[in-house]
């Protein structure tokens, strides 16, 4: 177990390096509410329809985002989608979730650490361990 952790950790360093500088913004796909609407995938943060360590760096850069602005890291999907709408409106955000739905893993209506850990287990293919990650969901809005 030690050396699984060990060995994850040492992937997200190494991720985290490679994504340091790619974060999404407006530009980088449809995240209008219409983005929103369709079949999505747990643990596909950026909706490019893969699930790699970058989904996981991105879901840690957002929370480390959010504690400095609000000063709490354990954030509801509420005010996931509410940031997103204040980031689609204010350029000066940088890092949001695209999807945040997607980034709910466990399930408990709040995205945490704990999430980043099951993608970070579906990556390391210990699916046992990854919860929803990888389960297809729809958002449907009228």
């Amino acid at each position: 177990m030690k050396k699984l952790f060990q060995k994850l950790t040492a992937s997200f360093v190494s991720a985290l390096m490679l994504c340091s500088g790619t974060y999404v913004t407006t530009e980088a796909a449809d995240v209008t509410d219409s983005g929103l609407k369709g079949w999505h995938i747990y643990g596909n943060v950026d909706d490019n329809e893969i699930i790699d360590i970058c989904d996981a760096v991105l879901v840690s850069q957002f929370m480390t985002v959010y504690k400095n602005k609000h000063g709490n890291n354990h954030i509801s999907v509420e005010a996931a989608l509410a940031y997103r709408e204040e980031a689609l409106e204010d350029d000066s955000i940088e890092y949001y979730l695209p999807i945040p739905q997607a980034a709910d893993i466990d399930g408990d209506g709040y995205i945490t650490e704990a999430d980043t850990i099951c993608i970070q287990n579906y990556i390391a293919n210990n699916y046992d361990k990854a919860k929803r990650c990888g389960q297809p969901f729809y958002i449907n809005i009228n």
